[in-house]
């Protein structure tokens, strides 16, 4: 088998090539502290790292943080209109879970949309450079840049359980703030699209069954399709971070505008076969999120799980295998090998 870079490798998938061995990833943010991925590097494993290539800040709001206990964090957003906070708990990886979010009442919102109106974004292309020049042909580094709208107002603004009762009892006013966010994303299209990065991630996170498949078609494909016209001029594609169940908006994929599909996860974890997403999404490139379920299972079911999912895969052009979600220290060496055992087992025959 004739060498490829992790890189290369990455970069031939991401524009619909089949490389000689299937690129098989994982985020450089997910390994455990002291954990040494140079056993696996010599077997394939490449590194996906997403990286802002904007800079987002709000010259009139005035923010800081204090420390509530050893593990909490409550940001304080101070604005004319008034004040807003949110509370994040500290986790394993590096993570920040929120535990409490920004709007708690209907007038919020009016707080909320200064926010919005008042953020300015600029670029930030020399560390996207930066990153790449650091990690070399290790690792492929794409744009990161955040949730699109309505997604942003679920997850950030007011949490999932207070957005379900809001789109019943403050459904105008979560409009509205949407529409704040839909103009002022449009600014954060043209740097990205003005960026370094040749392949850009949009948010995600999106679960169907809560949202609704009449929702995403109506808020977020055009979003989705905005996004991708400015990219596409300058030849630069889109993707969406993708891993639940998709089965809902299968029909909402095919007619979007989406170059790739990140995270998207197969059975057992999700209902939505790699066959099947293949046939329903042709010419758009699949990069996996490796069924988690999987991935703590012994090492015999992730061989044997990768085999059925490569040989699903076909010709294997425009498919990668990424590892997108946390896998438990004491998991990860031996499912990792045994992955990239059977990788490179399939490839070769």
């Amino acid at each position: 088998m004739a060498y490829e870079s992790p890189r290369s490798r990455i970069m031939a998938a991401l524009a619909g090539g089949a490389p000689a061995l299937v690129p098989v990833t994982m985020y450089d943010t997910l390994f455990p502290q002291d954990f040494d991925p140079a056993p696996f590097q010599e077997k394939g494993l490449g590194i996906a790292a997403r990286r802002d290539i904007f800079r987002a800040y709000m010259p009139n709001v005035h923010v800081h943080s204090v420390a509530e206990g050893h593990h909490r964090e409550r940001t304080i957003y101070e604005t004319p209109m008034g004040t807003l906070s949110e509370v994040h708990e500290f986790g394993a990886y590096g993570a920040r879970a929120p535990i409490e979010h920004l709007i708690k009442q209907r007038d919020d919102y009016r707080i909320a949309a200064f926010m919005v109106d008042d953020t300015r974004y600029e670029p930030a292309y020399n560390g996207f450079l930066a990153e790449q020049h650091r990690l070399g042909e290790s690792a492929y580094v794409y744009g990161h840049t955040k949730y699109s709208p309505l997604i942003e107002i679920q997850l950030r603004w007011l949490g999932q359980e207070a957005f379900c009762f809001g789109l019943f009892e403050d459904e105008d006013a979560i409009m509205e703030l949407y529409e704040h966010i839909v103009r002022k994303d449009l600014e954060m299209y043209r740097i990205a699209a003005a960026s370094p990065a040749q392949h850009v991630l949009y948010g995600g996170n999106i679960v169907p069954e809560m949202i609704g498949p009449e929702r995403i078609r109506e808020y977020v494909l055009p979003c989705w399709q905005a996004f991708a016209d400015e990219l596409h001029e300058a030849g630069k594609s889109l993707g969406v971070h993708l891993d639940a169940d998709n089965r809902l908006i299968m029909d909402i994929i095919a007619e979007s505008p989406l170059d790739y599909i990140e995270a998207f996860t197969p059975p057992p974890d999700c209902s939505v076969s790699v066959a099947e997403a293949q046939t329903a999404w042709p010419g758009k490139r699949l990069w996996l999120n490796f069924p988690s379920s999987v991935m703590v299972a012994p090492p015999a079911a992730v061989r044997a799980a990768t085999l059925h999912i490569l040989k699903e895969a076909a010709s294997r052009e425009g498919f990668l295998i990424g590892i997108t979600e946390d896998v438990p220290a004491e998991h990860l060496a031996a499912s990792l090998h045994a992955l990239l055992d059977a990788a490179r087992e399939y490839c070769a025959t």
